[in-house]
């Protein structure tokens, strides 16, 4: 068997290749980074994934990064597991496709919404302007997903990692300032992902890390709220 590693760093979007690890029951070695010392800009870090993010897989030395090709190597290293749908090479194509809207059209929002500083050279004033178009934007996307789970629990009929990917958007944005009330299903859907056990044991690895790096005195003081862990709970909302 091939010697496994995924460089992961809690909150972060290596949550979904860590997920998918332990979904496919895989034997890995997980490596813990912590953004807020900075180790993901550390020489030694660098040396691995010079782009200075999580998540990087490592296999026997090969090295990969990306959350669409990394959950695909996953897929196709472990097929039993059933990470992606294995239907017909329409479905397969769609299942990528998906991804990649995730990581390239949805998930630079979350960061903006999160942390509106690093999108702008401008001062604080130029801060709402920013989460609001972000804002607009992931919910153009949660409309999208909104109506695909009309007629489904999961995106692809089956559960597969891409509702693994899902649910660290949904976390994200929700737990960033987007109103997810307007999105029922979606919420459910989050709810879901939580339930399964491997899901659980990764969120449950978040908090515990983190709380980790809390206790060492690395984390910020006006880090925003909702960073590890589970979906913030908008049911109470559509009832208040």
């Amino acid at each position: 068997m091939p010697k496994v590693e995924l460089y992961w760093g809690p909150g972060s979007c290596a949550r979904v290749p860590f997920i998918a690890l332990e979904e496919a029951g895989a034997d890995f070695t997980l490596n813990v980074i912590n953004r807020f010392a900075g180790e993901a800009k550390s020489p030694e870090y660098l040396a691995v994934n010079p782009k200075g993010k999580v998540p990087t897989l490592v296999v026997d030395g090969w090295i990969l990064t990306e959350n669409p090709a990394i959950q695909t190597y996953i897929a196709g290293a472990y097929p039993a597991a059933g990470l992606l749908p294995t239907g017909d090479e329409r479905t397969r194509l769609e299942a990528l496709s998906t991804m990649a809207w995730f990581a390239s059209g949805m998930h630079p929002h979350v960061g903006r919404l999160r942390f509106p500083a690093n999108a702008t050279a401008g001062g604080p004033e130029a801060y709402e302007g920013i989460r609001a178009a972000s804002r607009g934007e992931l919910e153009k996307g949660f409309e999208i997903l909104e109506r695909r789970l009309a007629d489904r629990e999961w995106l692809f009929g089956d559960w597969s990692i891409v509702d693994g990917y899902m649910l660290w958007l949904w976390f994200r944005a929700t737990g960033s300032g987007m109103d997810g009330t307007p999105f029922p299903r979606c919420a459910d859907h989050a709810l879901r992902n939580e339930q399964r056990p491997a899901v659980a044991r990764v969120l449950d690895r978040e908090e515990l890390e983190f709380s980790r790096f809390v206790d060492a005195g690395s984390v910020p003081d006006d880090i925003p709220p909702h960073q590890v862990g589970r979906a913030p709970d908008v049911s109470a909302q559509r009832t208040a």
